[in-house]
This record gives structure tokens, C-alpha cells and sequence, in this order.
């Protein structure tokens, strides 16, 4: 049995189960605060200039709750979503493989706990994660310009990935 994932990638049900997200919550507030409920993020992540900030360089396996603010200084929609990297590969093979192949290149990447949605300027989201070790990256694949187009390069093309490793 398949389980389609973000945007149509196929998961089987077995990887689905183990990448699961334990929950997620939105924050609609500029706060660098979840807004309550006790949550303290593991990390708080924002994105200005088409790159991702505050990303830790390891988080301890298990769950890990993170806060997402886009920060840009102009409207646009930014993502960042999990996902796992295979031996060998990096950011940068995220970062060509979106320079080669477009936002497609997205279904190439397996997903982890889903996305953290799309957030506008202004705008942030918490979504926590239960991650086994491995090396993982966030990436962008929202196409949103500048000039507040939505038909450019996929933001991870641009350089909008970050890598981290859980242990």
C-alpha cells in the first residue's frame, strides 16, 4: 500500500508510520513565542534573504519541535520542509537537483513528518518531528520573486536549504 505525500510522492505505509509527525500547530503572530501551551521549541528557524537561519548543526533523536518565522523583508510564501538525505548526498545535491529540475525536483527527496506549510511574510508555524539519526535538510521549493511574481526558480535553487544531522 502507497501513501501519497506532499505533493505526490509515494510513501510506502511502513515509512510513513516511522517518519510520522507527532503533531503540528499554527502561529499566526510575529512572536518568537509558540503562543502557549508549554511548547518549547527545540529550535527557532527563520528565513530572511532566501536562507534559512538559527538551524541547529545536530538535534538529539526522538522529538524535536521546531518554530518557523518567514522574516523576509518583502511579501512573499517560504516552506520549510524536512527531508531525509540519503548516504552520500548533501545540500548542495538538493541545491543542483533544484537548479536542474525545477520544483519537480521536489518528488525526488523522501519527506519527512510532511511540510511545515507555506508562511507568508510576517507569519510563523510549529510543527514538531519524531526523527531517528540520520542526516536531514529543510528545504524551500515555494517559487514566489521578489517581485512578488510566482513563476521563478524554486527557492531551494536559489540556496534555500540547510542541512542538519540528528544523533
Amino acid at each position: 500500500m502507497a501513501v501519497s505525500g506532499h505533493r505526490g510522492s509515494k510513501l510506502t505505509a511502513a515509512a510513513f508510520g516511522v517518519f510520522m509527525v507527532a503533531s503540528v500547530v499554527t502561529s499566526c503572530s510575529n512572536s518568537s513565542s509558540s503562543g502557549g501551551g508549554g511548547i518549547s521549541p527545540t529550535a527557532t528557524v527563520f528565513v530572511q534573504h532566501f536562507r534559512y537561519n538559527g538551524v541547529p548543526a545536530t538535534v538529539s533523536s526522538g522529538i524535536n519541535t521546531f518554530l518557523f518565522q518567514n522574516q523576509e523583508s518583502f511579501e512573499i510564501t517560504h516552506e520549510m520542509i524536512p527531508i531525509a538525505l540519503p548516504a552520500g548526498k548533501t545540500a548542495q545535491d538538493v541545491i543542483d537537483g533544484a537548479k536542474a529540475n525545477g520544483p519537480s525536483d521536489e518528488d525526488n527527496w523522501l519527506h519527512i513528518g510532511g511540510d511545515f506549510g507555506a508562511v507568508d511574510t510576517g507569519a510563523g508555524i510549529v510543527e514538531t518531528l519524531n526523527l531517528p539519526p540520520g542526516n536531514y535538510a529543510f528545504a524551500c521549493w515555494q517559487t514566489g520573486t521578489t517581485n512578488g511574481g510566482d513563476n521563478g526558480p524554486p527557492h531551494a535553487a536559489k540556496g534555500m536549504v540547510m542541512e542538519f544531522t540528528v544523533s
